[in-house]
């Protein structure tokens, strides 16, 4: 890629100043977009269950490539009632760490809308997670099903 950018430069007229820039600029980038491809983040959502009147979902975080220390899945478990505006919603649990195979025990086949929210909050805290041993003993782990696990956390 960058072979033709050169290639690109040589053929441009421009001020030399000016192709120093603009070269010095696409060598940050590439190295910006490389540093944060190996660090991926994934994100997605499942349907916990789906009633008449009540959708509880799951937003699911994933690091990706997968830690050796971090086998997990993260969670923020939601509901949303029939109704509601669609930016009104109760968080039912913040951080919850989700065992694979709680996670497929967890998931329905069912289809129902979920809603977007600022997930600034959870993302710092799976960060704190990874980077301090000391801050998982705050965050409950999750081995049966999601809505089970939410049902037994404390008050």
């Amino acid at each position: 890629m960058m072979l033709i950018v050169c290639m690109l430069f040589e053929e441009v007229r421009m001020p030399r100043y000016l192709r120093s820039m603009c070269f010095t600029a696409l060598v940050c980038i590439s190295s910006a977009a490389a540093a944060q491809a190996e660090t991926l983040e994934q994100q997605a959502d499942i349907v916990l269950s789906a009633t008449g009147n009540v959708t509880r979902w799951a937003a699911i975080y994933k690091i990706l490539p997968e830690r050796p220390d971090d086998p997990y899945f993260h969670v923020r478990v939601f509901e949303h009632r029939k109704g509601w505006q669609p930016w009104k919603f109760t968080e039912l649990a913040f951080h919850m760490v989700v065992t694979p195979e709680a996670l497929e025990a967890s998931r329905i086949a069912k289809k129902a809308k979920t809603f977007n929210y600022k997930d600034v909050e959870i993302r710092a805290s799976y960060r704190r997670w990874l980077e301090d041993p000391s801050a998982r003993a705050d965050v409950p782990v999750c081995r049966t099903n999601i809505l089970d696990c939410v049902k037994n956390l404390p008050k």
